[in-house]
């Protein structure tokens, strides 16, 4: 049925060029089905979440002006050395209580109800941004509005405060939050050495700026 010519050509008999071409269209149809059998099949409208409707057409983004810039532009700093002084008068609070845990338990959650909760959530992180009033109360702002920050930090989560000239040094930062009552506390992942000290005495990290880790999320 099958035989080879002098130039290596393949030639098929009649009655096997049949089986052949029947048996293609087998497989054709094999695979068309077997490719939607795993399609994902389109859930009816009714059983969409918002979450899944959010996420199946994503909205629009529209990039920055080019000329945009932020609000720390053309400012000048602090010089490394008169950021990083720590105040000696104060005690050393290297030691830190360990991070809170967290408590993972998805047992018994009803998601769509989690979903509606979390809706109504206000926005995190709350941003705060100081006005020219503000920094010239220096660390009585923050004394002043204790109770507020802290009842917004509990309601947001996570407060985002910006242009504070205070909070420019090591020292500021640890003035900010002592008028806070605040107890700092070890980095959740500081074993891991995600995250180094800008002054472990006065238990200020620094930012995750490491390059590698630009992908990663951590929550």
């Amino acid at each position: 049925l099958i035989a080879l010519d002098r130039e290596g050509l393949l030639f098929l008999s009649p009655s096997f060029t049949n089986r052949i071409m029947k048996l293609s269209i087998a497989l054709s149809s094999l695979l068309a089905s077997s490719v939607l059998a795993f399609s994902p099949a389109a859930p009816a409208s009714s059983h969409y979440t918002k979450l899944q409707l959010s996420t199946a057409s994503p909205p629009e983004r529209t990039a920055p002006d080019a000329g945009a810039e932020p609000a720390w532009e053309g400012k000048t700093g602090l010089a490394p050395e008169e950021f990083m002084t720590s105040d000696m008068s104060k005690p050393d609070a290297s030691g830190m209580w360990e991070c809170p845990l967290t408590r993972w338990d998805s047992d018994g959650i009803d998601v769509v109800k989690a979903q509606e909760a979390c809706a109504k959530m206000p926005h995190s992180p709350l941003e705060v941004r100081a006005s020219a009033d503000d920094n010239a109360k220096g660390a009585q702002y923050f004394t002043d509005n204790k109770e507020k920050l802290r009842a917004e930090l509990l309601l947001h989560g996570a407060i985002w405060f910006r242009n504070f000239d205070l909070m420019q040094s090591v020292q500021g930062h640890r003035i900010m939050y002592e008028a806070l009552g605040l107890d700092p506390c070890l980095d959740p992942l500081h074993s891991s050495g995600l995250r180094k000290f800008a002054s472990e005495r006065d238990a200020l990290y620094e930012e995750v700026n490491k390059p590698s880790l630009r992908g990663h999320y951590i929550g």
